[in-house]
C-alpha cells in the first residue's frame, strides 16, 4: 500500500546552495510556504528529470504528492516528494508576493527552535551585506566540491541551469542583529551566486560587486528584507543557516490572497 500523501501546494521561497557530503536530493534546500504561512522542505528535486513544464523558480507555486522524510530526516517541515507528480500551478504575482511572505515572518528564532521548527522567516535588524574574496585554498576546496556535485547524475545540482561549473571567487555574508545579538551568517541563497555570474558577464567584476553591494546592502534593506533561516539535518550541526534572502516590503495593507 502506498504511503504517499495527498498533494501539497507550496510557493517556492528558497533555493539554497548545495553542500558536499549530503546525498540524493538533500544536496540542496528547496523550501517554500503554503497559503497558511507554514514551511515545507522538499526533496529530492532532480531537475534533470523534470520536464520543461515542471521546472520552477522562486515565487512559483508547485503541487506535489509527498511522504514522510523520517527516519532519515526528522525535521517536521521535511517532505520526500514524488517528482513525477510535480506540477507548476502558477507564478505568484509581483503585487501579491510581499503580503504572501509576510504571513510567515516570526519574531524569534529561539522560540521557533523551542517549538521544534527548523525553518523560519525573520526580519533582520541593521543588516550589513559583506563581500569577502576567497583565498586560493578556499577556491580550490570549493571547486572540488562543485566538481563533485556536477558529476552526480541524480542530484538537483546536476542541472547546468541551476549549478554553474565555476566557483565564485567571493563569499557573501550578512551581519545583523536578532534578539539583541549581533550575528554573522554566510548567505547560501543560490540566486545571490547566480546573480554574480550573470552580472559579471554583462558588466564586469568590479561593476558587479558594486551593483550587488547596492542591491543587497542598501536597496533591499531600505525597502524591506527578510531572511529565510533553516537548520541542518544533522543534529550536531543543528544551527541556523541563512538559506534565502528575500525582499519583503513593510506594509499595513490587508492580505491580497
Amino acid at each position: 500500500m502506498s504511503d504517499w500523501q495527498p498533494p501539497v501546494e507550496v510557493c517556492v521561497i528558497v533555493k539554497a546552495a548545495p553542500e558536499t557530503g549530503q546525498t540524493h536530493g538533500e544536496t540542496v534546500c528547496v523550501a517554500g510556504i503554503d497559503v497558511y504561512g507554514q514551511w515545507h522542505r522538499l526533496y529530492p528535486m532532480p531537475f534533470k528529470l523534470l520536464s520543461s513544464k515542471q521546472k520552477f523558480n522562486r515565487w512559483d507555486i508547485i503541487r506535489t504528492r509527498w511522504r514522510s522524510a523520517a527516519p532519515k530526516d526528522l525535521r517536521p517541515e521535511s517532505k520526500r516528494v514524488d517528482h513525477g507528480s510535480l506540477e507548476k500551478v502558477r507564478e505568484v504575482k509581483v503585487s501579491e508576493r510581499h503580503e504572501f511572505a509576510r504571513r510567515a515572518i516570526v519574531e524569534s528564532l529561539s522560540e521557533e527552535k523551542a517549538k521544534g521548527r527548523s525553518f523560519a522567516l525573520i526580519r533582520p535588524e541593521n543588516p550589513e551585506f559583506i563581500i569577502r574574496r576567497l583565498t586560493e585554498p578556499e577556491m580550490k576546496k570549493n571547486q572540488r566540491r562543485r566538481d563533485f556535485l556536477l558529476n552526480q547524475t541524480d542530484m538537483f545540482s546536476g542541472d547546468s541551469t541551476v549549478l554553474t561549473p565555476d566557483v565564485a571567487p567571493y563569499s557573501f555574508h550578512y551581519r545583523f542583529v536578532h534578539e539583541g545579538k549581533t550575528l554573522t551568517h554566510t548567505c547560501i541563497d543560490w540566486e545571490t551566486e547566480r546573480t554574480f555570474f550573470k552580472w559579471r558577464s554583462q558588466y564586469g567584476e568590479e561593476a558587479t560587486l558594486r551593483h550587488m553591494g547596492e542591491k543587497w546592502g542598501h536597496d533591499m534593506p531600505s525597502r524591506g528584507i527578510a531572511f529565510a533561516m533553516g537548520t541542518h539535518r544533522v543534529t550536531k550541526f543543528n544551527k541556523w543557516l541563512l538559506s534565502g534572502v528575500i525582499r519583503v516590503d513593510h506594509s499595513t495593507q490587508p492580505s491580497l490572497l
